[in-house]
């Protein structure tokens, strides 16, 4: 049977040395760094805002209870409730608590409402007296609350009350605190405070730049985790694509295996008796029927070979002495070897143990190596044969002097109908690996361009 560049085990075979590429490594790298980039972005910034105006609202809380104590002290409340005009030019009482908030530490202004919204002092003389336009913290701050006011806020107007303040948005802090009467339910004043308090602004900055840093690492991290599950995943997809791609390849060449056997084995053996026949009676001086019967014992042996790769997992329980098997195969291949002007060199070390296989199947991969490093040696070669014991694994290793194997090879070596060889079909690295892989053992495979090329088969092995 011939296999042409059309044929669908030869379109198959090439499917399976170049995988389609799933793309899914690069696509979730561009897309997972984009999105955990944003959100991590995003996380830093949210969170970074809450510890501002966390860190304001708890100065601002300090700030009100400082000044809620000094007025109660100061026993403000009766002070206020005469109306408006100068009190501190009039009352003691009242100048010293203007004295104790305008001493409070990183103030630059201090301006105090009354309930009516009119400045009844302030450290700025030319504000006493006026009342300025619309101003919603101070609304909320008569209203009960306490507001810290960061005044660098994006899109914040200037107001009228920031005249003459000398200093830049970005450089302080509004805070609005209210002052109640002595039975803490009435509002009766409101202490604005314009405060640069670098300290606390400082700390902000710290522990925004260390919100970021920590997002960042936190990013980075969770990146990588999902950048190594994607690439396990995609491994596996691309194994699961290699096993169908192969479970494909094994069903048409199961087909054409029992073509194969059905079309042309039992001529062979016709030819192959006839030839043995003939030289029995009419003897064989020019040796044509010997190489009838070699040829047709190669065909039988390639028929074999797809055979064997399409077939189920060979039966368990059965036993080789893996030493008698090698000596049996070298034994039957060093004649051949010979006439081709070549020479094998066989050393075993003692103790090889048993292989749990098929005796029959692990002849046949092994006389396919053999036959690789034959063909690959050149005129005068030899192929070298070792066996050795390494731990709970026997190692066989086939080594030829031949040309080697190019590196960019290496990598289809273990497909189906990946050869060469005018004359090859490309399975016995196929077969050989398969076997082996089965059996629980692995092939390795060392080549250096024009020094050779060595197959290392191991196999687990049990004590004999």
């Amino acid at each position: 049977m011939k296999i042409t560049s059309d044929s669908p085990v030869s379109s198959l075979s090439a499917a399976h040395g170049r995988l389609p590429r799933l793309g899914l490594m690069r696509l979730f790298a561009v897309a997972g760094a984009a999105a955990i980039g944003a959100f991590t972005v995003a996380m830093a910034m949210l969170l970074g805002w809450f510890i501002e105006g966390r860190m304001l609202e708890r100065d601002a809380a300090v700030s009100r209870d400082f000044v809620q104590s000094i007025a109660k002290v100061q026993q403000v409340a009766a002070v206020v409730r005469q109306g408006p005009g100068s009190p501190a030019s009039t009352d003691p009482k009242f100048a010293e608590f203007i004295a104790h908030m305008a001493a409070m530490p990183d103030v630059l202004r201090v301006n105090v409402y009354g309930a009516d919204r009119r400045v009844l002092w302030s450290s700025r003389p030319e504000m006493i007296g006026r009342v300025f336009g619309t101003n919603d913290e101070l609304d909320k701050a008569l209203a009960g609350q306490t507001v810290a006011h960061a005044a660098d806020a994006p899109g914040q107007p200037e107001k009228a009350e920031h005249m003459l303040l000398g200093a830049r948005p970005s450089e302080y802090v509004e805070n609005y605190v209210p002052v109640v009467d002595d039975g803490g339910r009435k509002v009766i004043a409101v202490v604005e405070l314009y405060r640069r308090p670098d300290a606390l602004f400082e700390a902000i900055r710290s522990g925004q730049r260390l919100m970021m840093v920590g997002a960042a690492c936190g990013g980075v991290f969770l990146f990588l985790c999902l950048i190594g599950f994607v690439w396990h995943a995609e491994q596996r997809l691309r194994e699961q694509q290699r096993q169908l791609i192969e479970a494909d390849a094994l069903a048409i060449v199961g087909e054409i295996s029992a073509a194969v056997a059905h079309s042309i084995r039992n001529p062979l053996g016709s030819i192959r008796s006839s030839a043995e026949l003939q030289r029995e009676l009419g003897g064989d001086a020019d040796g044509t029927q010997t190489e009838i019967m070699r040829n047709v014992d190669r065909v039988e042996i390639l028929v074999r070979s797809m055979l064997a790769y399409a077939a189920d997992m060979p039966e368990r329980g059965l036993h080789t002495d893996l030493a008698a098997l090698v000596t049996d195969v070298a034994g039957r291949f060093a004649p051949e070897l010979g006439r081709q002007g070549k020479r094998l060199e066989i050393d075993l070390s003692p103790g090889l143990g048993r292989v749990e296989a098929d005796p029959v199947l692990l002849a046949q991969i092994l006389q396919s190596l053999l036959t690789n490093a034959a063909e690959a040696s050149r005129d005068g070669g030899r192929v070298r044969l070792t066996g050795r014991r390494d731990a709970n694994d026997a190692v066989l290793e086939i080594s030829d002097t031949g040309v080697g194997i190019e590196p960019g090879r290496m990598s289809s070596l273990f497909k189906p109908f990946q050869t060469t060889k005018p004359r090859g079909l490309g399975m016995g690295l196929a077969l050989t690996h398969r076997v082996v892989k089965r059996l629980g053992g692995a092939v390795e495979i060392e080549s250096r361009p024009q020094q050779g090329t060595t197959v290392r088969v191991r196999l687990p092995a049990h004590a004999t």
